[in-house]
């Protein structure tokens, strides 16, 4: 572990080697409890390879559902804008914005009766009522200048615009993985035999596949795709220690003798989440083209994205039960309830107090509301409470010079564009510059080369069909608490516990309801759908 000792300079090399930090978060803000479909959990986004034609766009939400729990299932909410955000250049003001609107539909009828047929309002199983979800999504496209408020924020949100253009509509939204019952009598994937038949297969053989989910998604009127609904999540993390005041195990601290016993374990194996995933065209973004496309130039902003995500609501939300699917009426101007970029950024960086202020702000504003918790990171005085200083040895001059201010910090987050040098104060001049309107918690992609982390974040990509390019959570708790990305502190679980899709949409199946379920290391990767155990 002497890589931590050497941690600041490792720091000082970061611009150069251009490690970005990316991790998770899932129901990290008190404010996001109350509203669960609005809790984004993490973004992605990445060109795909050789002519980066293709911009991917990966927005989760809603997390941590038990494939077998809940009547309803996992659901976008009602009346929601979930929306990704576009910058260009050193500028996170909006440039390109995609905007997904989810509607569910169910047909009143009287109350029931003798005589009832199977099927309506009066099922107990939202499969079995004929209820309908579907989606719009527009895409509106902001001039060089931007359409902002007075406070720099962009004030689309508010209003219908008229550069707002509808790519698709009424798009049927991904069906929940609930067993073999469903697959047969609901998705039509099999024919159905009955208890009596004295054959199970109807009860035990899923047939839900990646077959199935493909048919679900839906061109667009700009020659894109898209495809929402519950996804296995892909994120991997050993929660337990974390949320435990950062109880790491051997195997995440050099085997110091201090450290808890592994093997750590990944809270979000055997779990769903919810989730948009967008295929569109760079042109929709870069009209003339990419800059400089198949070429580096690291000095350079102009090929740059700035990429985040959103989930919007009405100010107001009035109890009325004639919607009977969510009791309630909006009104009032759309306001912004959750979002996500960085994910762990605002459950590894930022405190407590302000970690509402990020779900409901923009990241126009970062600098003024978050640079301090950037440049001076808890997690360092924590680790050094802990005592995990001290066990691995490393100097108190070190420890207190990881203390901050970190730079390094705000310059990986902007892919080497600022470095301390150039960037300090922070209103100097720079490729981006340290201020508000430039840096802050967006994803930075480099559209003019192929993307891989941390240029870009990607679904999958990794040295095997379980594993994502880079384990975000080790760079990034390496990064904040010792200086180098490489450090190797917190590997918790590196693999999924689902094989990643090679092709659109990139996540893997559902876990289904009836016989996955969460808890695990990940080894073996479950199959899709698993076979009944004999």
């Amino acid at each position: 572990m002497r890589r931590l000792a050497k941690g600041l300079l490792a720091g000082a090399l970061l611009a150069a080697a251009g490690i970005a930090i990316h991790g998770s978060s899932h129901r990290e803000a008190l404010a996001i409890l109350n509203e669960p479909c609005a809790d984004n959990t993490d973004t992605y986004a990445w060109v795909s390879p050789g002519l980066h034609e293709k911009l991917y766009l990966i927005m989760d939400f809603n997390p941590l559902h038990e494939p077998g729990q809940g009547n309803q299932g996992l659901r976008a909410c009602d009346g929601y804008r979930y929306e990704f955000h576009i910058g260009k250049g050193k500028s996170l003001k909006d440039r390109v914005l995609y905007r997904v609107e989810f509607v569910k539909r169910l047909r009143p009828e009287a109350a029931p009766s003798p005589t009832d047929p199977l099927g309506g309002g009066n099922e107990l199983l939202w499969q079995l009522t004929g209820g309908t979800e579907t989606m719009k999504v527009t895409r509106i496209v902001d001039s060089e200048d931007g359409h902002h408020g007075e406070d720099g924020e962009d004030d689309r949100r508010d209003d219908d615009r008229d550069d707002a253009v509808v790519l698709g509509n009424d798009l049927p939204v991904l069906p929940n993985n609930h067993g073999p019952q469903t697959d047969r009598l609901i998705y039509g994937l099999g024919t159905f035999a009955g208890y009596n038949s004295g054959d199970p297969t109807s009860r035990e053989n899923g047939l839900y596949d990646q077959t199935f989910v493909d048919t679900f998604i839906h061109p667009l009127a700009n020659g894109g795709r898209i495809i929402a609904g519950q996804f296995d999540d892909p994120y991997q993390l050993d929660e337990k220690g974390i949320f435990d005041l950062v109880n790491l195990a051997k195997t995440d601290l050099a085997n110091i003798p201090g450290a808890r016993r592994p093997p750590a374990e990944d809270v979000f194996t055997g779990f769903n989440v919810f989730s948009i995933a967008l295929e569109v065209p760079t042109t929709d973004i870069f009209p003339n083209g990419i800059p400089h496309n198949g070429m580096l130039n690291p000095s350079s902003t102009d090929s740059l994205l700035r990429v985040w995500a959103s989930i919007s609501r009405r100010q107001t939300q009035t109890v009325d039960n004639r919607n009977i699917i969510t009791g309630l009426k909006g009104s009032g101007k759309f306001v912004q309830v959750g979002r996500n970029a960085l994910p762990l950024f605002n459950a590894g960086l930022v405190g407590t107090q302000r970690q509402t202020l990020y779900l409901h702000s923009g990241p126009m504003h970062d600098v003024t509301n978050f640079g301090a918790d950037i440049l001076f990171p808890v997690l360092v005085r924590d680790a050094e409470a802990l005592g995990i200083y001290a066990a691995l040895g490393v100097p108190p001059a070190t420890v207190a010079t990881l203390k901050g201010p970190r730079l390094d910090i705000i310059n990986a987050i902007n892919l080497g564009r600022s470095p301390a040098g150039a960037c300090f104060p922070m209103t100097a001049a720079c490729p981006i510059p340290i201020a508000d309107g430039f840096s802050g918690d967006v994803i930075t992609l480099d559209a003019a080369i192929d993307s891989s982390f941390p240029n870009g974040r990607r679904v999958g990509g990794g040295t095997a069909p379980n594993r994502h390019q880079v384990n975000v959570n080790s760079v990034l708790i390496s990064l904040i608490v010792a200086g180098n990305p490489a450090a190797g502190l917190a590997k918790g679980t590196e693999v999924n516990d689902k094989n990643f899709n090679p092709a659109f949409p990139f996540l893997a199946p559902a876990h289904q309801g009836l016989y996955q379920g969460h808890g695990g290391i990940n080894v073996p990767t479950e199959p899709t759908p698993p076979p009944p155990t004999p």
